[in-house]
């Protein structure tokens, strides 16, 4: 297993090619104002491929966790992990983490097939982030659920509605924002379309004292779902998670998504706003 240790400002994590469950990503993530350990799984975990077809010879369920990775381009502020293809879909992965002090990691996924066949229209990546909290912990992002109802509170708490596993939260505005699934669905295609919208693109919980935020440019709103898991079964604890989706990918077409992920102490609500509010004007395009 190879592991490469990251840090700066206030934040450290580590980055391993190999995990519990063949999960990885940003273990150990921590910030030098709490010592305590929130996380049970890695952060901003590839956990499987959507859109490949279940009934294709060689199909894994969980096949980024079965895929073969490796570090490269290792620096004491960031690396990047790469999830390398194999034979059902055809996916290469890079992931590239570089921490942005003094208390955010920014994230690049780069990710590119040579699979032409997408029978469902698209190629979802899904990604986990499974915490070490009460099982009613959730998420909180501004929104609103089934209609929006005027003078309403424009935040929501969404912890994945009880007992319901996978409960995925689309961008408001979209008139046909369900991926599709093969019918009946295998257990890759669980997810639930829930009534919740979101407005803006970003999300975040706490954890004793600590804001873990996750924020996707404007750009990339149509192509992102919010997903909680109210109980990951494999490590025992609730699952903040999201779906990035590519419509109709191109063979040998490379696409990207930017993200960023904030841990620091919780300052309020509308200290979260602001601070993703500065990130998405820094991301959006000139007009």
């Amino acid at each position: 297993m190879a592991s490469a240790k990251i840090i700066a400002g206030e934040i450290s994590a580590h980055v391993d090619t190999d995990g519990d469950n063949g999960w990885c990503g940003l273990r150990q993530l921590a910030h030098a104002a709490s010592p305590g350990e929130w996380l049970l799984s890695p952060a901003v975990t590839l956990e499987h491929y959507i859109g490949v077809p279940p009934n294709e010879p060689g199909y894994v369920q969980y096949e980024p966790c079965y895929s073969p990775r490796s570090l490269h381009d290792v620096r004491s502020d960031g690396c990047v992990l790469r999830y390398h293809p194999t034979a059902c879909s055809e996916t290469t992965c890079n992931i590239r983490y570089k921490i942005e002090p003094p208390d955010a990691g920014d994230v690049e996924i780069d990710v590119m097939t040579s699979r032409r066949s997408w029978p469902f229209g698209s190629l979802a990546l899904f990604f986990a982030t499974i915490v070490k909290a009460p099982v009613c912990a959730g998420v909180t992002f501004r929104g609103y659920d089934g209609l929006r109802h005027q003078g309403a509170d424009p935040w929501i708490h969404f912890n994945g509605h009880a007992k319901t596993p996978g409960r995925v939260v689309h961008p408001s505005g979209m008139s046909n924002p369900e991926l599709r699934r093969p019918d009946p669905p295998p257990e890759t295609y669980y997810y639930a379309d829930s009534s919740v919208r979101f407005d803006e693109s970003f999300f975040f919980g706490t954890v004793d004292g600590l804001a873990y935020a996750t924020f996707f440019p404007p750009s990339q709103r149509q192509y992102v779902r919010f997903v909680v898991n109210p109980l990951a079964p494999a490590f025992g604890g609730p699952a903040w998670d999201f779906f990035w989706v590519i419509p109709s990918p191109a063979p040998g077409e490379r696409y990207k998504l930017p993200m960023r992920v904030l841990l620091r102490p919780f300052a309020g609500i509308e200290d979260m706003l602001t601070t993703y509010r500065a990130y998405a004007g820094q991301t959006t395009p000139p007009a």
